[in-house]
């Protein structure tokens, strides 16, 4: 899939840049599109006839690594001096001990905001913590109503026209409160508890004092200047910027607003993973490393993609990039603290269930964040879905 974010001819111009590097190893490469990528590769490992090498969520999908359809990064020629390079949060791509996933970038939600907005309302900084956001957002939208020119504060990214984002959206709130996705034996659900609780009736007080509206697109309504805050990945970016002159110097990142218990969030990205069914691993790990390499991974910085290795053990060539790509901007000061407050628990808890899960909380989030269900009924509702999923997979 065309995971350089805006450049979909991107990963091409990559593969061709590897094939004209060496002449041992040569890569066919087949571009699929998002909507329906994952699950064609799913279908055709399935079959048998899957590829090689492939682009999977970071975290990895349990039915791949149950089946044993994935090659570990140790089969593929990777020893500890290429793997120990890795940041901690590589752990996401643990299974029973061993690494299946060589991580290209990480991505970890933030807090986008329009300087603009908030300096017209007498802000100087954005919030740092919940009840700040809540004051901050609800302050902007009532001020901003009485001037005749209404600006919501605050939109949930999720509850708009991408509906698939409340999952990281809510995920990340979740983990404020102190909460957890499932046990720490991963079988049971955990979200029907009082943090789930406290996570979801504060989002839903966006919606009853009406700070944010429904419906309105997060992304669109910021480019537009007509929501001041909302948060995602970092990668959005990218789609900020591409907003033009509407965004141009307007607008700026900051860490999530902490929590009850913590200032963590959701953490996403990509990593390649490799087929156990493949004709030629050492052919396959070259490929990875190249592709999944401390060099190539700097050039994912252009689209504001976190670099997954420790900067201390990579080349000086590759730290020199680095540090150059942090100073061009300074959103990624806010980026590298957020990244600095997660760990690898939610994503290692998310793999189980995941698929149940994500669809269920596509439904009962939205559902009990909008106020169409009780909280407690939205978050009971999840847990019996996922309980399910969690007991077929024992």
């Amino acid at each position: 899939m065309p995971y350089w974010i805006g450049q979909d001819d991107k990963v091409k111009e990559l593969v061709d840049e590897f094939n004209a590097s060496q002449d041992e190893v040569t890569v066919n490469f087949t571009q699929l599109e998002w909507k329906d990528g994952r699950d064609k590769i799913k279908q055709a490992v399935a079959a048998g006839r899957g590829p090689d090498v492939w682009l999977m969520n970071n975290g990895l999908e349990l039915d791949f690594l149950k089946a044993g359809s994935l090659a570990s990064l140790d089969e593929l020629g990777y020893t500890k001096n290429d793997t120990g390079k890795f940041l901690d949060l590589a752990k996401v791509n643990e299974y029973e001990g061993k690494l299946y996933g060589a991580p290209l970038y990480f991505d970890v939600s933030v807090l986008v905001y329009r300087t603009d907005i908030l300096k017209k309302y007498g802000y100087d900084k954005p919030p740092a913590t919940w009840d700040e956001l809540k004051s901050v957002a609800s302050a902007i939208t009532e001020k901003s109503e009485a001037d005749g020119d209404k600006v919501s504060g605050w939109q949930f990214k999720g509850m708009d026209d991408h509906v698939n984002a409340i999952n990281s959206t809510w995920e990340s709130f979740l983990c404020q409160a102190g909460g957890s996705l499932t046990s720490s034996d991963y079988a049971t659900s955990t979200q029907n508890s009082p943090a789930g609780k406290a996570a979801m009736e504060y989002m839903k007080s966006f919606y009853t004092d009406k700070t944010s509206p429904v419906g309105t697109s997060a992304l669109n309504g910021f480019i537009d200047g007509k929501v001041a805050m909302f948060s995602f990945f970092q990668s959005v970016i990218a789609n900020v910027e591409a907003g033009g002159a509407k965004t141009k110097d307007k607008w700026a990142v900051a860490p999530m607003p902490k929590g009850p218990e913590s200032g963590c969030s959701m953490v996403g990205g990509h990593s390649l993973v490799a087929s156990s069914q493949s004709k030629d691993l050492k052919a396959a790990g070259t490929f990875m490393k190249w592709l999944a390499s401390p060099e190539r991974s700097a050039e994912y910085m252009d689209f504001k993609a976190i670099f997954p290795y420790d900067t201390a053990k990579v080349d000086s060539a590759v730290q020199a990039t680095y540090d150059e790509k942090l100073q061009s901007d300074p959103n990624w000061e806010a980026i590298i603290e957020q990244l600095s407050r997660n760990s690898p628990d939610l994503v290692l808890q998310d793999r189980h269930g995941w698929a149940t899960r994500w669809e269920a909380q596509k439904a009962s989030v939205v559902a009990g964040v909008g106020g169409q269900v009780p909280v407690g009924e939205a978050l009971k509702s999840i847990d019996e879905q996922v309980d399910r999923a969690l007991s077929a997979e024992k």
